[in-house]
């Protein structure tokens, strides 16, 4: 799972090939499967902020958990593994949370929305990446 993609002078892990096609996908069909409600509003207005911040502390989460590779030349190439993920979903939950709370919405709704993203991005991620691993 850790190939990359070599074009050029840039090498791209196909682990974030995946993860990029894995959100679009989840996006268009969470987007075009729920009805017209809150959870569909929230989805259409935080998912991408909620990317942004998951991919912020994947790439970034080097810095909190390990500090002493900044002295090193090559930390920007260095991700936040596993638990750069797991900083990230927690941080993305309270940005909802926190969203929820300014404007009087329902948390029911960020916890229903949440759970299917994760759910979504979980499942066509595993079927992406076994149909990407089975062509290379």
């Amino acid at each position: 799972m850790y190939d990359a993609l070599q074009i050029g002078p840039f090498t791209i892990q196909y682990f974030l090939l995946i993860a990029v096609a894995t959100f679009l996908l989840t996006y268009f069909i969470l987007d075009s499967f729920l009805k017209d409600s809150e959870v569909k509003k929230l989805l259409k207005k935080h998912y991408w902020t909620i990317v942004f911040i998951l991919f912020l502390s994947y790439k970034f989460g080097i810095v909190i958990f390990r500090p002493e590779l900044l002295r090193s030349s090559s930390w920007i190439f260095m991700t936040g593994g596993e638990k750069g993920i797991y900083l990230g979903i927690f941080l993305a939950f309270s940005f909802l949370l926190w969203q929820v709370l300014r404007k009087n919405a329902s948390i029911k709704a960020v916890i229903y929305m949440y759970g299917l993203v994760i759910v979504c991005f979980t499942i066509l991620f595993q079927i992406i990446k076994i149909f990407v691993l089975s062509i290379l």
